[in-house]
């Protein structure tokens, strides 16, 4: 597996699937869940809502949903419940967000994932940093994306992926990928 740290939206993360962190009602109303949602089409949260109403309640959290991309260029949308209804997070739910999201994404070679849970629920980015590596441990996933929006993260990103060479790529639009090994 090769970890890739994104800086920019997640809606332009060059993977096959996207996820966002999201609620437990898959609202897709801020963050991760909005980028997507304003570039992708209302047909992914319409899709969002019939995946609710058919749960007949809120999501549990650390839970993963997979929806079409719509008009984004991606094959899958992962929409990974971060919090619970208080808004709360935890390294175990973010651990389990990861893991069932690369559960759904068996028929993809990459994956982008935003630092789940660091924006609604407030969990500390390295907690969640963190319980993300933990979980990528063991993946058969070729390509990881770790999408971040500030390039002041780089640093923290790379801390919690010990001994990792940094590469910066010529990409279109002046956008930044480093990769880590």
């Amino acid at each position: 597996m090769t970890v890739w740290i994104f800086v920019g939206d997640l809606a332009d993360a060059p993977a096959e699937a996207l996820c966002t962190s999201t609620n437990p009602r898959l609202s897709l109303a801020m963050g991760t869940g909005a980028a997507v949602r304003g570039r992708a089409g209302y047909e992914v949260l319409r899709e969002c809502e019939a995946i609710v109403a058919n749960a007949g309640q809120h999501l549990a959290p650390g839970t993963a949903h997979a929806t079409t991309a719509g008009a984004l260029d991606a094959k899958m949308l992962i929409h990974c419940v971060a919090s619970d209804n208080a808004h709360r997070s935890s390294a175990e739910i973010v651990r389990a967000c990861v893991t069932n999201a690369l559960a759904c994404a068996t028929d993809c070679s990459s994956i982008a994932m935003p630092v789940f849970a660091t924006g609604h629920a407030h969990l500390n980015f390295d907690v969640a940093l963190k319980a993300m590596a933990d979980a990528l441990a063991t993946s058969a996933i070729e390509r990881v994306f770790i999408v971040i929006k500030d390039r002041d993260r780089i640093a923290d990103v790379l801390r919690v992926f010990k001994g990792a060479d940094v590469i910066e790529s010529e990409a279109e639009e002046s956008e930044s990928f480093w990769q880590s090994r």
